[in-house]
């Protein structure tokens, strides 16, 4: 990956959320291609052998700036103190992108109330969280992004993703 390609958002403070693999991290590294300072959050952890910790490595090789941050989303408290930290270390928040997310994939018919739950607990309150942790200094200084991964499964529903889909549909926006 090559960082100084564009430095649109030189100025810029995101956080990601679920970073560590997938969409996340490929949201995490674009917005590192294009200047951004970024938190990486995975509740994989932050050591250097974590998918977390191994990003923050590589968009710093690469020439960017990244932290790792292992919060769960679901518990605000472990929320604020992460964008606490993004704030210390870079003074604000501009864009947060609520991508963190689990499966238990079961038909409904055999999926546990618990397993339904949890994965609403991250994927819906997770975000909410999130979104609660920034919105404040995001309304402070009347400036701020919020993106929230939704997926077809919210659309078009899938047969053993009724946990799944029910958060994905793209209702905040």
């Amino acid at each position: 990956m090559r960082i100084t390609m564009h430095r649109i958002l030189a100025d810029k403070v995101a956080i990601v959320t679920g970073a560590g693999r997938g969409l996340g991290r490929a949201h995490a590294l674009e917005l590192a291609k294009h200047g951004a300072r970024v938190v990486v959050n995975d509740v994989g952890g932050k050591s250097p052998d974590s998918p977390a910790g191994a990003l923050v490595d590589e968009i710093s090789r690469a020439g960017g700036s990244a932290i790792a941050n292992d919060a769960n989303v679901t518990q605000p408290a472990q929320v604020e103190a992460m964008v606490a930290a993004a704030e210390a270390q870079w003074g604000k928040v501009d864009i947060l992108i609520n991508n963190a997310g689990i499966l238990r994939d079961k038909s409904f018919a055999r999926m546990t109330l618990d397993d339904f739950r949890l994965v609403l607990e991250v994927h819906l309150m997770g975000a909410v969280h999130c979104t609660h942790a920034v919105w404040a200094g995001m309304r402070e200084r009347r400036h701020g992004r919020i993106v929230f991964t939704t997926s077809s499964s919210g659309l078009y529903g899938n047969f053993v993703q009724a946990n799944y889909g029910a958060p994905k549909w793209p209702w905040w926006g």
